[in-house]
């Protein structure tokens, strides 16, 4: 039986990975800081990853085969540079470490795209990096420790779909102009490379269920300027007067002309994967926002 550990289950991207998993036959064991409403098909554990018990518990109930470990500050606004990025650094690579020495076979911890930092062009995994943020700076830390022990890690770029967080760039237009209010963003022209929540899922499914080790970037291999993805849900819901390029100044990151995959190592396991794409993905993403905002009011 293949047994899979995912820290991070409850999340955006973990609780579309959960039933990917369930799908390939894992048997599946999240862990969340609270309680969780039941699903199907996977036990819960209540744990504190930053915490060396908090770890340690949660490795002895479930006894993984396989480790995804997702789990980290990842609230917007605040990720980027909160100190607490140290903390899950060294708590990453203490769960690698532990879960090795409890017979995990296979580990998969999940990164990003800011681990690169700035690129002239397409992110490659052999690509130089050099983090602007501490959370890239961090992240690239726990990478450099994964690779080093044989594990793979999974570079995500930019993620969107069903309960993404409501403060980031897909949530909030799709919020604003549902209410007839203005967006103001940036010119829009940096490039970009957007993935489908739940094409995602199926890759880190994909890498985990392989034997590919090192870098990984998770992505659709797609560049497109923010500008376009804008205005693709502006005209969905028919408000694109009510977008305002270029009244918001573009600074450090969100700057950066070009963050974009090369994904040739992905697609090396993922043949015969399942992809949504981008439209599809929109069409779905706008859909479900529409229909929670219409359950809010």
């Amino acid at each position: 039986m293949k047994r899979a550990l995912v820290t991070g289950a409850s999340g955006f991207i973990g609780r579309a990975l959960v039933p990917v998993l369930r799908d390939r036959g894992f048997e599946v064991h999240g862990v969340a800081r609270a309680p969780q409403p039941a699903m199907a098909g996977v036990t819960w554990h209540m744990a504190d990853l930053l915490s060396g018990a908090g770890r340690a518990d949660v490795l002895s109930a479930s006894r993984p085969t396989h480790l995804v470990h997702l789990a980290w500050e990842a609230r917007p606004g605040r990720y980027r540079e909160d100190p607490v990025n140290r903390l899950w650094a060294d708590a990453s690579i203490d769960l690698l470490a532990s879960a090795k020495a409890c017979g995990t076979k296979r580990m998969l911890g999940i990164g990003s795209c800011l681990e690169y930092g700035p690129q002239a062009g397409l992110c490659e995994e052999s690509s130089p990096c050099r983090p602007t943020t501490l959370y890239g700076q961090a992240k690239l830390g726990a990478a450099e420790a994964y690779i080093a022990a044989s594990a793979a890690w999974g570079r995500v770029f930019f993620p969107f779909g069903p309960h993404e967080p409501e403060q980031r760039l897909v949530p909030s237009l799709i919020r604003r102009l549902s209410a007839g209010e203005a967006f103001d963003c940036s010119h829009g022209a940096q490039l970009r490379d957007f993935v489908y929540v739940d094409d995602l899922a199926h890759m880190i499914a994909a890498v985990l269920d392989s034997d590919l080790t090192g870098a990984v970037n998770l992505a659709s291999g797609t560049p497109r300027s923010l500008r376009s993805v804008i205005e693709h849900f502006a005209d969905r819901l028919d408000a694109r007067p009510l977008v305002r390029f270029g009244a918001i100044a573009a600074t450090g990151v969100d700057a950066e002309p070009i963050i974009a995959a090369e994904i040739g190592r992905l697609r090396s396991v993922t043949a015969g994967v399942p992809v949504i794409g981008f439209e599809a993905g929109a069409d779905r993403d706008l859909a479900w926002w529409v229909d929670r905002l219409a359950a809010k009011a």
